[in-house]
C-alpha cells in the first residue's frame, strides 16, 4: 500500500514575497534618483543659457541706444533704466536673470567687457564667483 503525503509535491505561488516587493521599490527609487540628478543639471544649464541670451539681447539694445545718442552709452547711474526710459525695454523681466535677480550694468568695464560689463551674479546670487554670467570671455 502506498502512503500519500499531505503536502503537494509542487506548491503554487499566489503572490510576491515581501523581499521581492522591497527589491523592486529600491530599484525604482534608484532610477528616479538618478533621473532627478540629470534633470537638475539640465535645468541649471538651461538657466545659464537663458541668461546669456538675455545679455546678448540687452547688449544689442545698448549698442542701439548708443547709436541713437551719438555714441554715448548709458551712464552708470542711469544703468539699464535708460533703456526702459527710451522704450527699448518694456518689462522688468527683460532686465532680470533666469534666477529672478536684476542684471548688473557697470561702465567702464572692469571684468573684460568691451566698454561696459553686463552680467548676472548667477545661481548663488554672490558677486565674483565662478557661476557669474557676463558679456566677458569665460576664460578670464
Amino acid at each position: 500500500m502506498k502512503l500519500l503525503s499531505p503536502l503537494p509535491l509542487v506548491s503554487r505561488r499566489r503572490g510576491f514575497t515581501l523581499m521581492e516587493l522591497l527589491l523592486v521599490l529600491a530599484i525604482i527609487g534608484l532610477l528616479m534618483g538618478g533621473g532627478a540628478a540629470v534633470y537638475s543639471g539640465i535645468m541649471d544649464s538651461a538657466k545659464v543659457t537663458k541668461t546669456q541670451a538675455k545679455l546678448g539681447i540687452l547688449g544689442g539694445q545698448i549698442q542701439l541706444y548708443s547709436s541713437q545718442k551719438s555714441g554715448k552709452l548709458p551712464t552708470q547711474s542711469a544703468g539699464l533704466q535708460a533703456l526702459k526710459a527710451s522704450g527699448m525695454i518694456k518689462t522688468e523681466e527683460e532686465v532680470t536673470d533666469a534666477w529672478g535677480n536684476p542684471l548688473i550694468y557697470t561702465i567702464p568695464a572692469k571684468r573684460g567687457g568691451e566698454k561696459y560689463d553686463l552680467w548676472s551674479k548667477g545661481a548663488d546670487g554672490l558677486e565674483n564667483t565662478p557661476d557669474d554670467v557676463g558679456n566677458w570671455s569665460s576664460d578670464k
